[in-house]
């Protein structure tokens, strides 16, 4: 029977001490099934630890780029880190549970914006993070909103280790450009603890945006060359007629934590994160040239194969632009013992997070012309107050209160030059207000019927209010303010561990899970193209039903395998209904169900070469669907029905190496699951993507390492054009 149970924030804080840098940890930790330390050979979950040295060994430039090789897990773009992303910076499934429907956080608190339930894995420092968890299955029992796929935490590193590194990083190819950080963490005699990490990471962009156009039935006027014959995604004939040039960006982050011991075991702290990321799109460049060899970019009558008409103007190439998104997150709090005996957490942490961008209006050309300004910047306010104490010899009680506050107030604004984004004129046309609060009480009892049969029994309740505001003027105008209503969850979860034999673990659970309509789907209509796309302040929350068998073989020291299989039922999905010609409304108008297999084995090869293997199978369908009924029996958009990965990692003397590579079945962009050729622009492909990275130490503070990203150069369309091979020079500093 256990004797030492921890809370998931004294873990967190503890953590330093405990963690190691072996190739592989076969006895690692985790924080985050339970909210109390467990061993992965004890958790109720299928537990994914990506360490610190882990990090380390790839070529990590979003916290994103560490989680490729998670089983079951689908990065909507590889190589995130390489590419400019727009708002969809942490776009991905898991089990079949897009973004949000999964709960991300960043040391046990949600990451989400209070807009429209976005991930932006930019907003974290790498050089901060001490380890990733991530913890498939229905987590609302724990975490309440969105943890439906499961829960994905981001745990930051703490100053009781001194560290100082000075790392710089210069990219070739497609990843071209140039990072540098700093990072320093201390912890000082008189109790005070500081950590302060600073990064700017700069790209050139690569061409991955490109005009395709498919030619008309009529006869054009004037004949062209250059257009590069292809096929839409469903494949029809068309043809390339150019791109839209680079898309350069520049990221910053910065981070500052202080913390003060009131004892051995107690500790205040608090601190403030920050992140800016902007986006510079490059020139266009037109494939087409006339008889006389002029290069085009404007003519709507052109004949590009002879005959049928095709035409092109400026605009065509323009993207969202500029882009500016940018975040800064205050947090203070403490964590300790009390009485000795209720390790306890407090924290206040809130985030505010800006987004703008122009947009062209009619007649704009690429480089002026009218437009839009849209801002949509939204606020979280979250509080946590969780103790964690031994009842019994038998029962640990984990129990908190919640409280998480958000608001959205997006406006838009006409521009004189919609490459101005300073040239407004008037007030806003356009505009949306919510705020929604959601106040919980979660419990988890665990119960240690013996030394190797353990019972956690647990739920939450939440309980949410919302109201808000939208209005327009001009054409299509309208103005509604929805009065405040409520509505509430109850999330329970039972899972049972039990260990036949020392090396054998069986895991089960069954669970409900739930995600809450964010404040953009509840208030954030908007009117384009003569067609309203209404929200709704009546949504209902997305509800689970989640079911899970599994375990682990420790078959020796240095070999480890897994399954596990699951069932998720999901009902009240929101979608886009369609009410009349003109009125498309978000309704609870849908259901799913997907189940799958996951299997996993790790074996240290021999005292420096490590194998890691995964396999994930995902069988998602759609059983209902109200809004657009063609789509029952269909694939739920985003998810791949099959993926492996395998990595080789090395460490002998002074070099260490890795070979990663993941295969990832095609995917569909949406339910309809509308015909996908691939490998044309606009295509979701399946691809099979390798990565190399090698390192050598000069000396104890000195290293440099060369990576290899898409190591077989391969063609991959995720909508946009993946980046090619690219090399990546690193030199790291350590004091």
């Amino acid at each position: 029977m256990k004797c030492i149970k921890l809370s998931i924030t004294a873990v967190i804080a503890l953590y330093g001490s405990i963690a190691t840098a072996e190739i592989v940890d076969l006895g690692n930790v985790s924080v985050t099934a339970t909210k109390t330390e467990q061993a992965l050979s004890d958790s109720p979950a299928s537990v994914t630890v990506i360490s610190n040295e882990e990090l380390k060994q790839r070529n990590v430039s979003r916290v994103s780029d560490a989680l490729q090789m998670v089983p079951g897990l689908s990065m909507g773009t590889p190589m995130n880190g390489q590419m400019s992303q727009g708002t969809v910076a942490g776009s991905f499934t898991l089990r079949g549970m897009n973004s949000s429907r999964t709960a991300v956080l960043v040391d046990g608190v949600p990451l989400v914006d209070g807009f429209s339930s976005k991930v932006d894995f930019r907003t974290i420092l790498t050089d901060d993070v001490e380890r990733i968890e991530v913890v498939p299955g229905a987590f609302s029992s724990l975490y309440g909103s969105n943890a439906i796929g499961g829960v994905i935490n981001i745990i930051t590193k703490k100053s009781n280790k001194p560290e100082t590194t000075v790392r710089y990083k210069r990219g070739f190819g497609d990843a071209a450009g140039n990072d540098f950080a700093l990072y320093h963490r201390n912890h000082y005699e008189n109790g005070i603890g500081v950590t302060l990490g600073l990064s700017r990471e700069d790209r050139d962009g690569y061409v991955n945006e490109f005009v395709v156009k498919t030619p008309g039935t009529t006869a054009g006027t004037t004949p062209v060359t250059g257009g590069i014959p292809t096929t839409t995604p469903a494949g029809a004939s068309a043809y390339t007629l150019g791109d839209k040039g680079e898309m350069a960006w520049t990221q910053n982050n910065a981070t500052l934590k202080l913390t003060y011991d009131l004892d051995s075991k107690s500790k205040l702290y608090g601190g403030i994160n920050y992140n800016v990321y902007k986006t510079d799109q490059g020139d266009f460049h037109s494939y087409l040239y006339d008889a006389s060899g002029n290069n085009i970019t404007n003519n709507t009558s052109m004949s590009i194969d002879g005959s049928n008409k095709i035409s092109l103007a400026e605009t065509d190439f323009a993207n969202t632009s500029p882009l500016e998104q940018g975040s800064t997150r205050f947090f203070v709090g403490y964590d300790g013992e009390i009485n000795g005996k209720y390790k306890t957490k407090f924290e206040i942490a809130k985030a505010r997070i800006s987004n703008q961008y122009t947009e062209k209006g009619t007649g704009a050309t690429f480089y002026s012309g009218l437009g839009t300004k849209k801002e949509n910047p939204s606020e979280a306010l979250d509080v946590l107050i969780q103790t964690a104490f031994e009842l019994s010899d038998m029962n640990y009680i984990t129990v908190g209160l919640n409280q998480r506050n958000t608001e959205l107030d997006r406006k838009v604004y006409n521009l004189t030059n919609w490459r101005d984004e300073d040239s407004v004129t008037g007030s806003a046309t356009e505009g949306a207000y919510g705020e929604s609060a959601t106040s919980s009480i979660f419990l988890q009892d665990e119960i240690a019927l013996s030394d190797t049969f353990t019972v956690y029994v647990g739920g939450r309740y939440d309980r949410w209010k919302t109201e808000g505001n939208n209005f327009k003027i001009g054409t299509g105008a309208y103005n509604n303010t929805f009065e405040e209503r409520t509505d509430s969850a109850f999330s329970p979860k039972l899972s049972v561990v039990y260990l036949p034999i020392e090396d054998i673990t069986l895991r089960a659970s069954a669970g409900k899970s739930f995600r809450a309509p964010d404040n953009y789907e509840l208030y954030g209509t908007l009117y384009c193209c003569s067609k309203y796309y209404q929200s709704n302040p009546n949504l209902k929350p997305e509800v689970a039903t989640t079911y899970e068998i599994g375990g682990e073989w420790r078959a020796t020291t240095d070999l480890k395998t897994g399954v596990s299989l699951y069932q998720t039922t999901l009902k009240d999905m929101i979608y886009g209904k369609t009410i009349d010609a003109t009125h498309i409304e978000k309704a609870n108008a849908g259901e799913a169900r997907v189940r799958g297999i996951e299997l996993t084995a790790n074996a240290n090869l021999t005292s420096w070469l490590n194998l890691d293997l995964s396999y994930s199978y995902i069988d998602s369908e759609v059983l209902k669907n109200e809004a657009d009924p063609t789509t029952v029996g269909n694939k739920l958009a985003q998810t791949p029905t099959r993926m492996w990965s395998g990595a080789l990692s090395a460490k002998y003397g002074d070099w260490s190496g890795l070979v990663e590579t993941k295969y990832s079945d095609e995917v569909f962009s949406t339910e309809s699951n509308a015909a996908d050729v691939g490998g044309v622009f606009g295509s979701y492909d399946a691809y099979w993507m390798t990565n190399v990275k090698a390192d050598y130490a000069i000396n104890k503070g000195l290293k440099i390492s060369l990576s290899v990203n898409n190591l077989t150069d391969e063609t991959v369309y995720q909508y946009s054009l993946l980046p090619g091979r690219n090399v990546t020079a690193e030199l790291i500093m350590t004091f």
